[in-house]
């Protein structure tokens, strides 16, 4: 289960600020009987049956299951492939399939059907968008191979994803469009209402371990304060995602669980470098000099989190423990300022240039708990370096339809950096010029260098 995190940081090429977030999840338990029911809330829910299109909750559930796998230290491991080998020139990638597996519907899982799955996820248009696949081939039921155009190294990694989880073919109809997810996990898919509730039940012939439940009754409720309320009220069993400041009262009530853990995720603030005032470098350096991360953490997630100095946190294996990050130091944001023509003409507070006020648009979303009250308190400190934020909080999809337009300045979001184990995911969606919609400007020697590091390292 996911959940909160804290932290804040503009990258070295100052493509986004990597707001601090977060380092630990607080997922509230008081866990149901066992052999009963489990209710679950969280922010999101499926808005589609297809997963192949939004696969992570379907994973979550239990419903669905991967080649690849990946344990509680972020390595890959054997899934529903047992064993997998690559060829010397790092190009042709060969997986052993276990042999006692089978979907919810009872067909076996072979290799066809899994080349069956990924093809129709290739016209999906989905992950696999921007893996140098070559063939998908299946010469016995038993053995899938997968060939790619040249060398890359995050396959495997790709492969764990919930997107790419294989699916029978009687989760679709006769146009190929998925009308029940049929997988081969320990939760079988049992109904749905969209946006509202998922409903799995035990799958008795699971390969593996059987579940300890009978159902799992997942609730999607945008609202963090409703969710806390339907947990203390008793109407669930988990609650995820909820606000910073109800730990303490939930720790002492006696009656519930806190599990804190690092989890793979950061607040990450976009900045729109299509226009002024973050299309000019000095002006994009100073939201990282001016915002204080430490009070981030300490007032907003009330010290559960930490600040972050890149944008992966130290509980993945790649990130770079020895980068120092940017410092809090506002006196040397307004040098910035300065230098880039930004000055308070009439006395206001506000800075200008040209007669134009240094004022921007901070859009962020409500299903995560901590993000408005990070977003006023980013708002109170660059006002204290000259900015006039206007915020702009709304539900997710209100505020993603204002990125994809282009009608923001910065853009506040809880990134989740472990959809993929592997940096490569991240690098491409949100720094490739032709991936990260108006937040980036192209920048050609960034792209190739990233193209180098996916096609060149060693498998």
């Amino acid at each position: 289960m996911s959940g909160e995190i804290m932290l804040l940081k503009l990258d070295r090429i100052s493509l986004t600020v990597t707001l601090a977030i977060c380092l630990c999840l607080l997922s509230s338990l008081a866990l149901a009987d066992p052999g009963g029911v489990l209710h679950v809330a969280g922010p999101w829910g499926p808005k589609t049956l297809d997963v192949q299109r939004t696969g992570y909750v379907f994973k979550r559930l239990g419903v669905v299951e991967n080649l690849i796998e990946v344990n509680e230290n972020l390595k890959l491991e054997s899934g529903l492939a047992e064993s997998w080998t690559v060829s010397p020139d790092n190009t042709t990638w060969t997986f052993t399939l276990r042999q006692d597996v089978r979907f919810h519907d009872g067909m076996p899982l072979t290799a066809g059907a899994v080349k069956a799955s990924l093809e129709r996820l290739q016209q999906v248009g989905s992950v696999l968008k921007d893996v140098p696949l070559k063939s998908i081939e299946a010469p016995d039921d038993a053995t899938l191979v997968l060939t790619t155009t040249e060398p890359f190294a995050p396959l495997a990694a790709y492969l764990s994803m919930g997107e790419t989880a294989p699916l029978a073919a009687s989760s679709f109809d006769a146009s190929g469009e998925v009308v029940q997810p049929v997988g081969t996990g320990p939760f079988v898919f049992e109904s749905w209402k969209a946006k509202e509730e998922v409903v799995t039940a035990r799958n008795d012939a699971y390969w593996g371990p059987k579940a300890k439940v009978s159902r799992v009754v997942y609730r999607s409720v945008p609202d963090a304060v409703t969710r806390l309320a339907m947990l203390r009220a008793g109407d669930l069993d988990i609650a995820q995602i909820l606000p910073p400041e109800a730990i303490d009262s939930l720790a002492t009530s006696g009656k519930f669980d806190i599990l804190r853990m690092p989890i793979g995720r950061c607040r990450m603030m976009g900045l729109n470098m299509a226009k002024e005032p973050f299309s000019d470098i000095r002006v994009r350096k100073v939201v990282n000099l001016a915002v204080n991360r430490e009070d981030l953490v300490n007032y907003v997630l009330e010290g559960v989190g930490e600040s972050a100095t890149t944008l992966y946190p130290p509980m993945v294996y790649w990130t770079n423990g020895n980068l120092a990050g940017f410092p809090f130091d506002p006196a040397k944001a307004k040098e910035l300022l300065a230098e880039a023509g930004w000055v308070d003409s009439d006395g206001d507070g506000v800075l200008d240039k040209d007669g134009k006020p240094l004022k921007i648009k901070l859009v962020t979303y409500t299903e995560r708990a901590a993000l408005p009250p990070t977003a006023e308190v980013v708002q109170a400190q660059l006002r204290e370096v000259g900015f006039d934020v206007e915020l702009a909080v709304t539900v997710w999809e209100a505020a993603d339809a204002m990125r994809k337009q282009g009608d923001f300045d910065m853009f506040l979001v809880g990134r989740g950096l472990l959809f993929v184990p592997d940096p490569d995911y991240n690098l491409m969606t949100d720094y490739f010029s032709d991936h990260c919609c108006p937040v980036n400007s192209p920048l050609p020697a960034a792209d190739n260098w990233h193209r180098s590091l996916r096609f060149s390292l060693a498998v």
